[in-house]
């Protein structure tokens, strides 16, 4: 749940009786949210953008087999010149960009089960980090060129359905957690994508904090570190150097690739930050 609370590893959990009202909850909620999740098909849609991508280069650099579609093979169906391919190109590239901001500024700012979290990126779309997910697989795809550009509309059309399931059930959760604050927040906010003139409203005499006012939070390292998302992010543009160098081939794209490598190993030796334990996640839930 991108809201999902999460309780603190050391200190007792106040909000124990939400946690445990939002787990009986979670037994009814829609089958469709319950047939996604129990499958994790929303996590493995987002692991297979990476592969797919590197296929699309097909014949572009580094890969090459007859078996599989040119990554220019669309543009003689649409008559586009070569040249757009390359415009496909710099749309990834500022997907990318885009996506790894998002991922920043919705990662910074979230506040699990202390209060519901509405400043920041929060106060123009209720799930902003799934659109960054969103927004950095199609440019992933679209790094690749034209062939990677209608297979980005093919992965839409299934993430359509998944991520449709999976934003209700947990807005179905966040109700129940935070009844009163969901209703108004849910009422002023977006779901996915901005609109102008929606956004969440400062309430009179909220908290200095701007929990409340989408003007004044601010994205915090503390956050960053206790939601994983540094080295998270790395991998991520790392799986972009290594689509582009799969595009360029011949040396640029062995040293995009090295580069990618250790960008990788960087991230998992990254300071700070240690996947929970089985026992620790076992104590998290008792």
């Amino acid at each position: 749940m991108e809201q999902e609370p999460a309780s603190d590893r050391s200190a007792p959990n106040p909000h124990a009786a939400a946690r445990a009202t939002v787990q009986r909850d979670s037994g009814r909620r829609a089958p469709s949210y319950r047939f996604v999740e129990g499958l994790h098909l929303r996590q493995w849609l987002a692991r297979a953008t990476a592969p797919l991508a590197i296929a699309c280069t097909n014949g572009a650099g580094i890969f090459a087999w007859d078996r599989l579609p040119r990554h220019d093979a669309p543009l003689a169906c649409f008559s586009a010149p070569p040249e757009a391919e390359t415009g496909v190109r710099v749309v990834g590239a500022v997907l990318i960009v885009l996506a790894a901001w998002l991922r920043i500024e919705s990662k910074g700012v979230l506040v699990r089960r202390v209060t519901l979290t509405t400043g920041g990126v929060y106060a123009h779309v209720r799930h902003p980090f799934y659109l960054a997910v969103i927004v950095g697989s199609v440019g992933l795809l679209f790094l690749a060129g034209a062939l990677g550009a209608v297979a980005a509309a093919a992965w839409l059309a299934l993430a359509v359905p998944i991520y449709a399931a999976t934003i209700a059930g947990e807005e179905a959760g966040l109700g129940t957690l935070f009844p009163d604050a969901w209703e108004a927040y849910a009422r002023d906010v977006p779901r996915l994508f901005p609109i102008p003139g929606r956004h969440a409203r400062p309430a009179i005499g909220g908290d200095t904090d701007g929990d409340v006012d989408g003007a004044t939070v601010h994205v915090t390292w503390a956050n960053l570190i206790s939601e994983h998302e540094p080295p998270r992010l790395l991998r991520f543009l790392a799986i972009a150097l290594v689509v582009v160098g799969f595009v360029l081939g011949d040396t640029a794209g062995l040293v995009l690739l090295v580069v990618a490598s250790l960008v990788t190993a960087a991230s998992r030796l990254f300071p700070g930050i240690r996947p929970p334990s089985r026992r620790r996640a076992a104590a998290r839930r008792a």
